[in-house]
C-alpha cells in the first residue's frame, strides 16, 4: 500500500523528531485504541483493527513540511543579511521582470497587429467571397424561381384539364345512371306484366289440369269397377267348371279301382319301396356327411385349440422371459437411478460446499479490505500505492531537492526509495523505436507549391 511516515520511521528518542508546526505528525503511539480500562479479552473470528484518530504523515505532508523548512530559511537569511541587500536584489528582480513584461507586451502588441492585418484581409476576401456567393444563389433563385413557375403554371394547366376531364366524366356518368335507371325501371314494368300473365296463364292450366286429373281419376275408378267385376265374374265361372271337372275324374277313378285297383296297388307299393330305399340311402348320405362334417369340424377345433394352446404357451414363455428381463432392466434402472441420486446429493453437497468456500473466501476478501480500508486515515484514503507512485514520479525533482537540501534525508530516502516509478518519466513508455524499413514513398521531400 501506500507509505505514510508514522513515528516508527522518525528519529530514535535522544534525537530531534523531525517535523515540526505548522505540520503535524503522529504523536501516539502505532496502536492507538488500547485502553488501560479495557478488560474485556475477545477473540474474534476476522479481527478488523479500528480506524487511527489521526492522520499519519504522508508525501504531501512531507512538502508541506519542507515548504515551511524553506520559509523559515530564507526568513532567517533575510534577518541575517539584512532588509537593504534583499530590497535592492528584489528591486533588481522586479526591474528585469518588467524588462522581460514590456518585450513581451511589445511582442504580443505586434502579433496582435500582425494578427489584425491578417484578419481584415480575411475578413475582405471573405466578404468578397460572400458577395459573390450571394449574387450566384440570387441568380440560382431567380433561375428556380422561373423554373419554379413554369412549373406551377404546369401543374395548374394539369389540374384544370384534369378538372375539366373529371367533370365530363361525371356528366356522362349521371347521363349514363339516368339513362340506365330508366331502362331499369321499364325493364322492371315490362318483367311484371309477363309475370303476371304467367301466373295468369300457369292458374289456369293448373285449374285445366286439375279438372282433368278429376275427370281421367272418375274414368280409371269406373274401367276399374268394370274389371273387378268382369274377373270376379270369370274366377266363379272357372271355380264351377273346375267343381264339374273334379267331380268327372273322381267318378273317373272309381270306375278304374273298381278294375284295376291291384295292379295300382302293386305299383304303389313298388314305387312306396323305390322311395324308402331312396329316403334311405339318402338318409345314409346325410348321415355320412354329417358325421364327416362334424369330425372335420372337430378335427379343425382341435387343431386351432392345439395351436391357440401352443401360443399361449408361448405367450407366457415370452412373459416370463420379458419379467425377467424387466426385473433386471428395474434392478439396474433402480441402481442407475440410486447412483444419479447419490451423485446429485454429492453434487449438492460439493454445490454447498462450493457455496460455502466461495462465502468463506469471500468474508476473508471483505475483511481485508476492510482491514486494509480501517488502516488508512480517512484524509489518506485516496493515497494507494500507484498514486503515491506517480505523485512522487511527477514531483521526484523536488524530493531529490529536499535530499540535497539536506532536509530530513531518513524520510526524504525513504519517499524516494519507496515503489520507484518509470511510466511517467520514460520517453518511450509502451512503444518502442521503429527499427524496421521504411517505404520510399515516405522519404519524398513534399513540393512547397503542393503544400501552399
Amino acid at each position: 500500500g501506500a507509505f505514510f511516515l508514522s513515528p516508527k520511521n522518525a528519529a530514535p528518542s535522544g534525537q530531534d523528531r523531525g517535523p515540526k508546526p505548522p505540520y503535524g505528525v503522529t504523536v501516539i503511539g502505532d496502536d492507538d485504541t488500547e485502553s488501560e480500562h479495557m478488560r474485556v479479552k475477545v477473540n474474534p473470528r476476522f479481527p478488523v483493527p479500528p480506524r487511527p484518530k489521526l492522520k499519519h504523515m504522508d508525501h504531501w505532508d512531507l512538502i508541506v513540511a519542507f515548504d515551511g523548512f524553506k520559509y523559515k530559511q530564507e526568513n532567517d537569511g533575510f534577518q541575517n543579511v539584512g532588509r537593504a541587500n534583499a530590497h535592492s536584489k528584489f528591486r533588481a528582480t522586479l526591474d528585469q521582470q518588467m524588462d522581460e513584461i514590456n518585450t513581451l507586451r511589445e511582442q504580443e502588441a505586434e502579433e496582435r497587429r500582425r494578427e489584425r492585418d491578417d484578419m481584415l484581409a480575411a475578413m475582405e476576401e471573405n466578404r468578397r467571397l460572400k458577395e459573390a456567393e450571394e449574387a450566384a444563389q440570387e441568380a440560382q433563385r431567380i433561375r428556380v424561381k422561373d423554373i419554379t413557375d413554369e412549373m406551377l403554371q404546369g401543374i395548374e394547366a394539369r389540374r384544370q384539364r384534369e378538372k375539366d376531364r373529371v367533370k365530363r366524366e361525371e356528366q356522362q356518368m349521371t347521363a349514363w345512371l339516368e339513362n340506365e335507371k330508366r331502362r331499369k325501371q321499364e325493364e322492371d314494368r315490362r318483367l311484371a306484366k309477363e309475370h303476371a300473365q304467367k301466373c295468369e296463364q300457369a292458374k289456369a292450366e293448373m285449374l285445366a289440369a286439375i279438372e282433368d286429373a278429376k275427370r281421367r281419376k272418375k274414368a280409371r275408378e269406373e274401367a276399374e269397377k268394370a274389371y273387378v267385376a268382369e274377373q270376379q265374374k270369370g274366377m266363379d265361372d272357372k271355380e264351377a267348371a273346375n267343381r264339374a271337372a273334379v267331380q268327372a275324374r273322381m267318378d273317373q277313378i272309381e270306375r278304374n279301382c273298381a278294375t284295376v285297383g291291384a295292379d295300382i296297388a302293386a305299383r304303389d307299393a313298388k314305387a312306396e319301396r323305390e322311395l324308402q330305399e331312396k329316403v334311405r340311402r339318402v338318409q345314409e348320405e346325410a348321415d355320412r356327411a354329417a358325421k364327416e362334417d362334424a369330425e372335420r369340424r372337430k378335427s379343425e377345433h382341435d387343431r386351432k385349440t392345439r395351436a391357440m394352446l401352443a401360443s399361449l404357451d408361448e405367450q407366457c414363455k415370452q412373459r416370463d422371459v420379458q419379467a425377467r428381463a424387466d426385473k433386471v432392466e428395474n434392478t439396474k434402472q433402480a441402481q442407475r437411478f440410486k447412483e444419479e441420486y447419490e451423485a446429485g446429493l454429492a453434487k449438492d453437497r460439493a454445490e454447498a460446499e462450493a457455496r460455502r468456500l466461495a462465502r468463506s473466501k469471500l468474508d476473508e476478501t471483505l475483511v481485508d479490505q476492510m482491514r486494509a480500508q480501517l488502516q488508512v486515515h480517512p484524509r489518506n484514503f485516496g493515497i494507494t500505492c500507484t498514486t503515491q507512485q506517480t505523485d512522487v514520479a511527477y514531483n521526484q525533482a523536488l524530493f531529490e531537492h529536499m535530499r540535497s537540501e539536506g532536509f530530513l534525508p531518513d524520510l526524504t530516502g525513504q519517499i524516494l526509495s519507496h515503489g520507484p516509478h518509470r511510466g511517467k518519466r520514460d520517453p518511450f513508455p509502451s512503444v518502442g523505436r521503429y527499427e524496421g524499413p521504411i517505404h520510399p514513398a515516405e522519404m519524398q521531400e513534399v513540393d512547397a507549391a503542393i503544400v501552399g
